[in-house]
């Protein structure tokens, strides 16, 4: 209380045996009157104004209660950076005023409580060991477990010290220590955060209890004080900290106001909204809601629920900087309550997650569109997790089944699927694909849930660093559906191609068919004269017959050759010798050549390798490339066709048809293998272009090359197969 400008205190000091000592002092003029110091029975706990015992006591006690008010009054409100010095003097006042000699203050880090450390020693000018610097658990090992336990270690002599001090007894002595006590220092029932020790050297000392009860009253004044510092201490090194958070953060923290003003910024948010210093955010943002939100509305609805929640965690929205711009944030917020019970301010820690935001947008973009990819191409995606044996589908892998998206695939449903020829082949690449760590790529059939029958194009590969299996799996039914289709049409054009060619050539097939048979009827009216005449004429008649034989062989030659080009088949495909092919085509073409008044030349390399191909297009191949030759050398003065065959390459036998015509131009040359480009008046312009169809089919190639004495060379190449390639 204050009186004319004087502080009055009032000291209440408990004593073990149930007495309380109680003083008033004056801060203002503590030399002008000496404190009173009065007991207190305990049974009477009133104010510090209660009933006074009146008792006299000795002289040394008056003089240590006076001790005691003295300390009390310079400890009140002492400044920090005093602390230790008045704490010094109050040892060495207590050591002269009880008889004492040493005094040590112990205190536990405050990062690290597990140890002691001395922090203040008092010993008088004469003692004769210089003091180090001690933490007492390497110093006094076995005592300090007993004061962290809260006891007050009492040693009268050290011989009462058991075998388990040894360490402590070995400091004692170095010290010369003869007698201690240590009390332990906690306040209100904290945990224990030092120790007050006192010692005497020069004599054995037995502790009395009223001696002990005289010193607890000197730890309680030194326990409050300490902790008070301590106290201070962690508060200032708190607010350090949480400055150096608060300044270092690359978080944005704020304080606002419900009217949405910024009370206090880190420099982190003022940069996050495009401020040069947190001072100038400060000064500028008047109303978050305006100013800063994108949506003040959504501001408006945040701050309700923030008052009803009390807290907000990871609340994303957008914020304007200050040149406008906009950024998405997180938000962690919480109401801060003041003393009467309103909110006072919302305490926010903002992130900017703008980057994020563009790539989930970025990533939520390509998986649309790896999602419209993989509808539009029918492929999906699948994997296998070699040690859980987990199956993983996207999505349009289900489709292609047509099962459910609930479904559950495993290893061996996803198998069943497969059609039965190509469920072994699938299992066999599998496997291979994972002890042999070999891709695979192939077509195979499934059948789905609902019993179709679909044509798969499956690629997949080992990725045994991550334990999985992966691939890409295509439904290519209907690619396979127009495959067939195209390869029905093609059959259609070329048996077209092929009866629209012998009909460019049906007179020289009625001469070629017309000779055999005029002389079969020749021979057949011969024999009959000869049989109607003498018996000595009868020799003739098996020659005859001979001839006969032999024209009849050679027109069904040709008209089988006519019903093999003519007639629709399937693919056959076989082993073929080039030679013998042009040998046929030529021959159907005898007439044809000689009617056009060509000269044939032919230049067939012998001993070629067979050929795998099917015969009819082959030929109808080399027959477009001959009909051609003749057309284009119809007005030529200079009427050559050239054949050849050959092996240019150690696996590939290549035919060429030259003529002597007037060869093409340079415009011509890109367009010659196109369909329907032509140069001839009634053509379609569709032979070469199903030529180049065909040997391509054959996994071969078509050209052509000008000669250098005029006209034009078309040839093709086909594989011959070796033995490494059988």
């Amino acid at each position: 209380m204050e009186n004319k400008g004087i502080q009055c205190y009032i000291l209440t000091l408990s004593l073990q045996n149930g007495e309380r000592i109680v003083a008033r002092t004056m801060k203002a003029n503590p030399q002008a009157s000496k404190p009173r110091a009065k007991k207190v029975p305990a049974k009477r706990r009133t104010m510090a104004e209660g009933s006074i015992r009146a008792a006299k006591k000795p002289a040394a006690l008056s003089a240590f209660e006076s001790l005691l008010v003295d300390i009390s009054t310079r400890f009140i409100s002492l400044p920090g950076d005093r602390l230790d010095s008045e704490i010094l003097l109050a040892q060495r006042q207590v050591c002269e005023c009880l008889g004492l000699d040493v005094s040590s203050l112990w205190q536990s880090d405050l990062e690290y409580p597990g140890s002691l450390t001395a922090t203040h020693v008092y010993v008088p000018q004469d003692f004769p060991v210089p003091v180090l610097k001690m933490d007492a658990k390497d110093t006094f090992p076995w005592s300090m477990v007993r004061i962290f336990k809260g006891e007050t270690v009492v040693l009268s002599r050290m011989t009462n010290l058991p075998a388990a001090a040894a360490r402590d007894l070995e400091l004692f002595r170095y010290y010369r220590i003869q007698s201690s006590v240590a009390f332990p220092l906690s306040t209100g029932g904290s945990p224990v955060f030092g120790c007050l020790a006192f010692n005497t050297y020069r004599r054995q000392l037995t502790w009395s209890t009223e001696l002990i009860d005289k010193l607890r009253l000197v730890v309680q004044i030194f326990a409050n004080a300490v902790a008070n510092k301590r106290a201070d201490q962690a508060l200032q090194e708190s607010e350090a900290r949480f400055r150096g958070i608060f300044e270092g953060s690359i978080e944005g923290i704020y304080r606002s106001s419900s009217d949405g003003k910024v009370l206090v910024a880190n420099p982190a948010m003022a940069k996050m909204l495009g401020y040069d210093s947190a001072e100038a955010a400060i000064l500028d943002i008047m109303d978050l809601g305006q100013q800063v939100w994108r949506d003040p509305e959504e501001r408006s609805r945040f701050t309700r629920q923030l008052e009803e929640q009390g807290t907000i965690r990871g609340y994303e929205c957008q914020f304007r900087r200050k040149d406008g711009t906009k950024i998405w944030v997180s938000l962690n917020s919480r109401s801060v309550f003041g003393s009467d019970g309103r909110i006072a301010y919302y305490e926010t820690f903002a992130a900017d997650i703008t980057e994020r935001k563009h790539a989930e947008e970025a990533l939520e973009k390509s998986r649309s569109l790896i999602a419209e990819i993989e509808r539009i191409g029918r492929v999906g995606a699948w994997e296998i997790d070699l040690d859980t044996r987990k199956v993983t589908w996207t999505p349009e892998i289900y489709s292609i089944h047509e099962v459910d998206p609930a479904f559950e695939p495993t290893v061996e449903a996803a198998n069943q699927f497969y059609a039965p020829a190509s469920r072994p082949v699938i299992e066999r690449l599998v496997r291979r694909a994972i002890e042999h760590a070999e891709p695979y790529d192939v077509e195979l059939e499934i059948i789905t849930a609902k019993g179709n029958l679909r044509s798969v194009h499956s690629i997949g590969r080992a990725d045994l660093e991550h334990r999985r299996v992966y691939g890409f799996f295509q439904d290519i039914t209907a690619s396979k559906q127009h495959e067939r289709e195209m390869a029905q049409l093609r059959l259609e054009l070329n048996h077209l191609t092929r009866v629209l060619t012998l009909n460019e050539i049906s007179g020289s097939l009625a001469h070629e068919i017309n000779q055999p048979l005029g002389a079969i009827l020749n021979n057949a009216e011969a024999a009959r004269v000869l049989l109607s005449q003498a018996q000595d004429k009868l020799e003739e008649i098996p020659e005859i017959v001979e001839d006969i034989i032999q024209d009849a062989k050679r027109a069904g030659d040709v008209v089988r050759n006519v019903r093999g080009l003519v007639k629709k088949s399937d693919a056959n495909v076989e082993s073929l010798h080039i030679n013998t092919l042009i040998d046929d085509v030529l021959a159907l073409l005898h007439n044809t050549i000689a009617m056009n008044n060509v000269a044939l030349h032919l230049d067939l390399k012998p001993d070629l390798p067979n050929v795998r191909g099917e015969r009819v297009n082959l030929q109808q191949v080399l027959l477009n490339l001959v009909m051609n030759a003749l057309d284009a050398m119809r007005e030529s003065p200079s009427r050559i066709l050239t054949v050849r065959s050959a092996m240019n390459t150690p696996d590939m036998v290549t035919v060429s048809v030259s003529d002597t015509g007037p060869g093409i131009t340079e415009a011509q040359r890109a367009l010659v293998f196109q369909p329907f480009f032509t140069t001839k008046k009634e053509g379609l312009g569709l032979g070469l272009a199903i030529c180049r169809s065909i040997i391509e089919e054959h996994r071969g190639w078509i050209w052509e090359d000008d000669n250098p004495a005029g006209g034009a060379t078309f040839s093709f190449s086909l594989r011959a197969p070796t033995e490494r390639s059988a």
